[in-house]
């Protein structure tokens, strides 16, 4: 039986327009479609934990608003934990408005609104539970401090911790040091550490400077390259599986749902980073996020196909 996982973050709403390109500086460009689903990349990672069949707590803040209102109901008929989704009724839920072009690339403004509400005292609250915990995960959209804080308070407590360092920005060396894992994309990576991921290389040589601000491993996501795994003694190359893409909002998402579902199964790093490039490369199939999510018969079908029996 898998212990739980905990995952402290944002939920936003996503409004979503699918156009022929993304526009330019002043620029206006009629798109063809329009979607509107539940997102934040922590709620997403919740979610996608949630419907892996992880047993998964997600720590996190909503207004006291109609889409508020909305997560309260999702996460409920999802079977996610409500315990430590905090309502604050004096500010927005958080909001983000995700433009996608032809080939399924985006670009996507947040306004964070109750996200930014999230306290070391909602960490506090669940200190239990964190310490039960298998695996802890922050992304940075929300206060630094409180993420900071939840890392700290799980290294603490023995259990490992992840990062997926999105929006990448500066950090403090906090942050690196109580981090097991940490995960970014390409862009994410050449923000923290000014080398652009052109190369396997390249990949490699950004890992190391994470590594050296205290980080204990990195795997760096490559998109259609699949991952690149380091640490102090290793560097392995997980190629990705090849699907149509229609949409890459969320793989990251759905990457970090498969990892923290895996790593709490008892699975070694190897197989538990094979099983999340799965999960990652079935979400990019669909429109969306939160409906874009694989089932757990699909990302197993799909890793054994690319990878083999465990």
């Amino acid at each position: 039986m898998s212990k739980p996982i905990v995952v402290v973050g944002s939920y936003n709403v996503g409004l979503f327009i699918k156009g022929p390109r993304l526009p330019q500086k002043g620029e206006t460009v009629i798109g063809d479609t329009f979607h509107e689903g539940p997102g934040g990349k922590g709620s997403n990672q919740a979610l996608c934990t949630a419907k892996l069949g992880g047993d998964v707590h997600f720590i996190g803040c909503v207004g006291n608003d109609s889409y508020g209102q909305a997560a309260l109901r999702l996460y409920e008929e999802s079977g996610l934990s409500r315990e430590f989704l905090f309502v604050d009724p004096s500010i927005h839920s958080g909001i983000s408005f995700i433009i996608i072009d032809a080939q399924g690339d985006n670009t996507i403004a947040v306004a964070l609104g109750a996200n930014n509400r999230l306290a070391p005292a909602h960490i506090d609250r669940a200190r239990p539970l964190i310490a039960s915990s298998a695996v802890l995960a922050c992304q940075l959209e929300g206060p630094v401090d409180t993420f900071a804080y939840a890392l700290q308070t799980a290294r603490h407590l023995g259990v490992t911790t992840l990062l997926d360092p999105a929006p990448a920005q500066p950090l403090p060396d906090a942050v690196y040091q109580n981090t097991d894992l940490i995960a970014p994309n390409e862009s994410e990576a050449e923000s923290l550490t000014g080398i652009p991921l052109k190369t396997l290389k390249n990949a490699a040589q950004a890992a190391r400077v994470l590594l050296g601000r205290g980080v204990r491993a990195a795997i760096m996501k490559l998109g259609g390259r699949g991952c690149l795994y380091v640490t102090a003694q290793e560097e392995r190359h997980f190629p990705a599986p090849r699907v149509d893409v229609v949409d890459v909002t969320g793989a990251g998402d759905a990457f970090a749902g498969g990892l923290m579902v895996a790593l709490a199964e008892g699975k070694d790093i190897g197989r538990a980073i094979e099983f999340a490039t799965c999960v990652a490369a079935l979400s990019v199939t669909k429109i969306g996020v939160v409906n874009a999510l694989p089932s757990r018969e699909a990302a197993d079908r799909l890793c054994r196909e690319t990878f083999g029996e465990a």
